[in-house]
Formats: C-alpha cells, sequence, structure tokens
C-alpha cells in the first residue's frame, strides 16, 4: 500500500481514483447503464451488462484473436453462464453500442482534483486535436467508407482531443475516414469558449475557421498550410513574399527567428501574426529529400515557393506568446501522436478481422475504456512524480505495464477500491525503476520541461 512517508495528497488521489474507477466498473453501474440504454430490456436473462463487458475486456486483449466461442468460454468459466456463439453474436447490435458509449462517456468524465497540477500558461484551456484512422474490411464500407482506390474501401477516423492543462478528454468519437478534419473543425466551433488556445494539425486550418476563433475571443496556434499565399503591406500595397528570397536573406545574414504581421489567403487577406524560423542546413536537406521522393513517387513537381518554405517553420496564431516559445509549445501537439502510437502498437486498436460491423464497433469501444481509464491512471502518475520528484515517467511504458497487468486490473476491480489502490500503488512503486522516460539525443527538452517554461509565476497572477 502507499506508505505514510508519500504526501498525503498522493494517498488521497489513489483513494479517489480508485472509487471513482471501482464506482464506474461496479455491476450496479454497469448494469443501470445497460438498461437505460436497452442492452438488457428484461430481468432474468442469461448475460447482463456487467458479464458482457467483462467478456470483451479480458477473453482476449486483441479482438482480432477474440473469437466468439472464446467468449463463450470466458462467460462459462468467470460467470457460470451457458450461451451459444449465435446468441453471443446476435447481442452485437445498435442498443450494445449504445450501452459502452454510454460506458466510455462515464469513464471520460472521472473528474479527480488534484493538489500538484501544473499552472500551465495564463489561457483557461490548452486544446489539442489531432485524428487517427485505420483500415477496416471491406464489409464495413456501408457504415465506414474508405477512400478507394488502392486503400481499402472502408477504414475508420478516430478524433480524439483533450486539454493539456487538467488532460481532460473533450472528444473522443468515432467517424467514417471519409469524414475529414476540417468538417469536424467546423462542426466543432461551438464548443470552444473564449480564451481557449487552439492547437491543431494542418488537417483542421482554413483562414475561415482561424477568424471564427479569433471572433470568439479564443486563441490560435498552428503551421501554415504549404499552399497560402501570404502576403505584406508595402506602401499601402499587399506585396507577396518571396520565401526563397526571404529563406537566402535569413540565412545570409544568421537570422534564426523573424516575427511579423502578414495578411493570409488570395482573396481573404487574413491578418495574423507569423514566426518564421530557419531550419539547419541538414534539416532542410532531409525534408527536401523526402518531398522530392514524394513528389516522383506521385509525379508531380514542387514549385520553388515550397522548395524555400521547406527550409523553415511557419507558424501563425494570434497569442502574444514570445517568438523563440512558439515553436516549443506547439511540439506539445505530438503528445497526441504518442497516444496514438500507444492505442495501435499496444492498445491495437487496428487488429481488425472480418465480422460484423456492430461487433467490430463494439469491441473498439470496449478497448478505448480500457484506454481511457488508465489515461487517467497515467497522468496523476506522471504529474506527480515530474512536480514531485523531477522524474519524467514515460506514457509508452506505463501503458505497456497495463497491458501486461490486464488481469490484476480485472483482479482489482473485482476486489473493490483497496484492491485497486494496491493496482495503482504498484505501479507507483516500480514507476522510477521501469516506467522513466528516456531523453533523446537530438531534444534538449522533454515535454514536461517544456510546459513549465509556460507556467504562471504565481507572483504574476
Amino acid at each position: 500500500m502507499l506508505t505514510d512517508m508519500e504526501p498525503l495528497n498522493l494517498k488521497m488521489n489513489a483513494r479517489k481514483l480508485s472509487a471513482e474507477i471501482t464506482k464506474l466498473l461496479s455491476e450496479d453501474c454497469i448494469n443501470q447503464l445497460a438498461r437505460i440504454t436497452g442492452f438488457v430490456s428484461r430481468t432474468g436473462g442469461k448475460i447482463d451488462g456487467f458479464m458482457f463487458l467483462d467478456t470483451l475486456l479480458f477473453t482476449s486483449f486483441n479482438h482480432k484473436d477474440l473469437s466468439l466461442n472464446g467468449m463463450s468460454k470466458h462467460l462459462n468459466k468467470k460467470h457460470d453462464v451457458e450461451m451459444s456463439k449465435q446468441s453471443i453474436d446476435e447481442r452485437f447490435n445498435e442498443n450494445t453500442l449504445l450501452f459502452f458509449r454510454a460506458v466510455l462517456d462515464k469513464a471520460i468524465s472521472i473528474s479527480i482534483p488534484h493538489d500538484h497540477e501544473i499552472d500551465f500558461t495564463e489561457f483557461e484551456t490548452v486544446r489539442i486535436k489531432d485524428s487517427t484512422s485505420f483500415q477496416l474490411p471491406e464489409n464495413m464500407a456501408e457504415k465506414f467508407p474508405g477512400s478507394g482506390g488502392s486503400a481499402s474501401n472502408a477504414a475508420i477516423r478516430i478524433q480524439f482531443e483533450y486539454d493539456l492543462k487538467s488532460e481532460k478528454i473533450m472528444d473522443l468519437s468515432l467517424h467514417p475516414f471519409t469524414t475529414q478534419d476540417m468538417t469536424d473543425a467546423r462542426l466543432t466551433l461551438s464548443n470552444i469558449k473564449p480564451n481557449d488556445l487552439i492547437i491543431k494539425d494542418l488537417g483542421y486550418v482554413k483562414i475561415d475557421y482561424l477568424r471564427q476563433i479569433k471572433e470568439q475571443g479564443a486563441f490560435y496556434l498552428n503551421r501554415l498550410q504549404s499552399g497560402t499565399k501570404v502576403y505584406e503591406i508595402i506602401k499601402g500595397e499587399y506585396v507577396e513574399i518571396d520565401f526563397m528570397k526571404l529563406y537566402k536573406r535569413m540565412k545570409l545574414n544568421n537570422y534564426i527567428r523573424i516575427d511579423r504581421i502578414v495578411y493570409i489567403g488570395k482573396k481573404e487577406k487574413f491578418e495574423t501574426r507569423m514566426i518564421i524560423e530557419r531550419l539547419p542546413d541538414a534539416e532542410y536537406q532531409e525534408r527536401l529529400r523526402k518531398a522530392n521522393a514524394n513528389a516522383k513517387k506521385n509525379k508531380r513537381k514542387i514549385s520553388a515557393d515550397n522548395k524555400a518554405k521547406m527550409g523553415l517553420n511557419l507558424f501563425v496564431t494570434n497569442t502574444k506568446i514570445p517568438g523563440n516559445k512558439i515553436r516549443l509549445l506547439y511540439t506539445l501537439r505530438w503528445q497526441i501522436e504518442l497516444m496514438f502510437k500507444i492505442w495501435k502498437s499496444i492498445g491495437e486498436i487496428d487488429q481488425v478481422k472480418k465480422m460484423k460491423v456492430e461487433r467490430f464497433e463494439a469491441c473498439l469501444l470496449v478497448k478505448l475504456i480500457w484506454v481511457v481509464i488508465n489515461w487517467h491512471i497515467m497522468r496523476r502518475v506522471v504529474i506527480w512524480f515530474f512536480n514531485v520528484h523531477s522524474i519524467e515517467i514515460s506514457p509508452y511504458k506505463l501503458f505497456q505495464s497495463f497491458k501486461e497487468g490486464l488481469y490484476d486490473f480485472r483482479d482489482a476491480i473485482m476486489k473493490g477500491v483497496k484492491g485497486m489502490i494496491f493496482f495503482i500503488d504498484t505501479l507507483v512503486r516500480i514507476s522510477p525503476r521501469n516506467h522513466r522516460s528516456e531523453k533523446k539525443k537530438d531534444s534538449d527538452n522533454w515535454s514536461y520541461d517544456i510546459i513549465r517554461l509556460f507556467c504562471v509565476n504565481p507572483k504574476e497572477k
């Protein structure tokens, strides 16, 4: 158990989180959600919601290997229920999807106050969003259409957004691959509040979208799309910036960074602040090499303007963040890429075999329930070690331990709060030895080192 030498706040947070998790995954709570969503329409049936969730979570971690026969065996062994493969397959329907979505929403909403939060920036939230996708068997194309062509006719896109300050999940939703990121950005504009900072990948960024963020009293930080025209006002007229000349001038004068007001868009002429950073020659040549190889493969040419832009990092923002910190803040967006890597390489969410689409979606929702619950545990362990011991814990290594301890996790749920406290305590005890981040050779900053640069000084509040 957590020792008396550990700070009281860690003990209390572990107990509170354990209580929330065991309450969510209790038979009473799960079965109540099963009844509300119509998964269970009458009492006295062979299988209830708790049994079905338990079966999908703990029969086989890789759902590509999860068979109806395996589920039947698990139900018999763990719950003394005899159910045929056909009967199990019939349970994968729209009501089941509503049921698992309700459990996932409950998992996302878990909220525990923290005594050791990082007071990160003056913004209300720092919202990071991106999507990940993967191909599906062709029989799922009607519900999850893909791009076709050389790719599959069936594919899924998962939108994921969280607040970097609180690490609260703000969106975790499933979509057809054909629902592009920009479409999602337009549909979710109403969720943006004043003083939010929005950091997104290129796929979400259009000039009209940036304008609406600004009009709503919020802030944006994005890289500029390569094809976007950029102008400055010279003697009262808009003059397009020649990035080849700009790059050569910066290199000649050994300029690392330029910070100026520009106007983007051939028609719109949207006013924004732009930070232009010159890349080291080696990095520029590597970018150019990859771009040339890709262009040759697709039988197209790269314009001189775009070649020049490859030697530069172009950021647009309406914040007042110092220019020398802009790139560092933007790099934190890659933490969401790390989560996608975890979902696929450890969570194996993209391991899919041919099955009916409702069964696939149910299995995916259950896997995301596992991801979200462990997200809550992970972030508390990571933040506590960073703040108290200046140790950066690797989320990737933690999730690997979550996977290896899957059945210990099940035992902890069955034992209740004390069992879950013991499960979390074990992770805390082994983390300094087994879960430390390994600093990359080419990086002088770890993610939380970067976050610390943006922490608000209490004296400045």
